[in-house]
């Protein structure tokens, strides 16, 4: 047997050791691309042709993206990178809380599950509820309130502002 190499690497693999965030970059760019490819199949029809089309909003949100992957890129290229413990306001050496981060999960897929049933401001008020509780919250029914009060301006800036129909449920007839 030999003992293993003290040998500094050279050649790419060394350049990119520690430089995780390329993958956040790589994983920027592709959404961006398939958000690209996604809106130049968007086929225009007498429904969708507005003043500004469907293509506008998404295209605008590929360049985005590509932009903040290219911006990355270079800047972890560069040597800069973020240190995890002065941009965080979290105690590194503790484990995660598994039932919050479960019940979140659990929470979101009953919202999602139950939303034709519910409708948007039901589940979403139980949602926020749910959420607030999991979290910590003792103040049971200002959390309710906030909960109620955020569904229904959500609900109505759909509705109203920009004419997009949410799922009432049970509230049907009455909102």
């Amino acid at each position: 047997m030999t003992a293993p190499s003290t040998v500094p690497r050279s050649g790419l693999r060394a350049r990119l050791q520690g430089r995780s965030e390329l993958g956040v970059a790589a994983l920027l760019a592709v959404i961006a691309i398939v958000i690209a490819v996604d809106t130049a199949n968007i086929r225009h029809t007498a429904i969708n042709a507005g003043v500004m089309g469907p293509q506008v909003v998404p295209t605008i949100i590929a360049i985005g993206l590509g932009l903040c992957a290219i911006a990355l890129a270079i800047s972890v290229l560069r040597g800069g990178h973020a240190d995890a413990e002065d941009g965080e306001d979290i105690d590194l050496s503790q484990k995660a809380h598994w039932p919050t981060v479960f019940g979140l999960g659990g929470l979101i897929l009953v919202f999602a599950l139950s939303m034709d049933f519910l409708g948007f401001v039901i589940g979403s008020a139980l949602l926020f509820y749910g959420s607030a509780l999991l979290l910590g919250s003792r103040r049971f029914a200002w959390a309710l309130v906030i909960g109620i009060l955020l569904a229904l301006g959500t609900f109505y800036g759909f509705v109203l502002g920009l004419g997009i129909n949410l799922p009432a449920g049970l509230l049907t007839g009455i909102l």
